[in-house]
């Protein structure tokens, strides 16, 4: 018996200057508008990289050029 696979990414909004780490709840890219659910997020400044606050969830959706999206080691 497998467990699921836990995939954690970072988002970062470019708009409002923030990286978001967490694990996928929910990811859909459509019609070039991206919807995401992270849970366990933990939220950073993007500018600085700096630790602003941890979240048990977070939902964000908006135009796919808003996002940058990469895997989390």
């Amino acid at each position: 018996m497998s467990e699921p696979v836990t995939k954690k990414i970072y988002i970062t909004d470019l708009n409002i200057n923030l990286t978001f780490l967490g694990e996928v709840d929910f990811f859909e890219n459509k019609d070039e508008n991206i919807t995401v659910t992270l849970k366990n997020v933990t939220v950073y400044e993007y500018s600085s990289s700096n630790y602003l606050y941890s979240q048990s969830e977070i939902s964000m959706s908006g135009p796919a050029s808003r996002f940058h999206i990469e895997d989390a080691v």
